[in-house]
């Protein structure tokens, strides 16, 4: 097994690299890995990373995550990573305990066999109980408070995860885009593609 420590950056991340970029502590015993890798059409230097490259929250490309939880033995065992409480853990800005690891390209060894991990995005129209009632931060946006994008005027909500084969991405193609038209009495709404007013 290749899993090297450190052997990667978010910032130089490519289509067709993964990087498992840290763990974080949650509830009972669990300890969830966080997945990134640069889709299909995602690639290049985004706006939002030069206009803000001083906030270490921005990355050069906008790379896809995925989460999954598991116990500490078994996520050491298939991935290598000593994940102890002398690892090297450190409290985030939010008091989460979180150990970077940065291996570019893991891959988990289970019975023998390794397989390389990979992140899958299915975009619904369909919530889950805790996306249903938390539409307002889990349906996709433009940006992080920007207008909803819709799919046939219903929301969208990204399912993400970790998988050990070719992802079999969904993506929901966008409604286009409702402007606001400006009148000397009134702001009527027009829709884009039919030309249609709404006042």
């Amino acid at each position: 097994m290749d899993n090297i420590l450190n052997s990667g950056d978010l910032k130089s991340l490519k289509l067709g690299q993964t990087l498992l970029t840290r763990f974080r502590k949650v509830a009972n015993g669990f300890i969830s890995a966080e997945l990134a890798e640069v889709k299909e059409g995602s690639s290049g230097v985004s706006a939002a990373y030069v206009f803000n490259k001083s906030n270490s929250k921005f990355t050069r490309n906008s790379a896809r995550r995925a989460w999954q939880n598991g116990s500490a033995e078994d996520l050491e065992s298939a991935l290598g990573v000593s994940l102890g409480d002398d690892a090297g853990w450190i409290l985030d800005e939010n008091g989460n305990e979180i150990l970077t690891v940065n291996i570019l390209n893991p891959v988990a060894s289970f019975e023998g066999q390794e397989f390389p991990l990979r992140v899958q995005i299915v975009e619904s129209v369909e919530a889950d109980d805790y996306r249903a009632s938390r539409v307002e931060t889990t349906a996709k946006r433009k940006g992080r408070d920007g207008d909803f994008i819709l799919h046939n005027g219903d929301y969208i909500f990204t399912y993400s995860s970790i998988v050990f084969t070719e992802p079999s991405d969904v993506f929901l193609k966008a409604d286009a885009p409702v402007q606001v038209a400006q009148t000397e009495k009134t702001e009527a709404m027009v829709d884009t593609v039919t030309g249609e007013i709404f006042s």
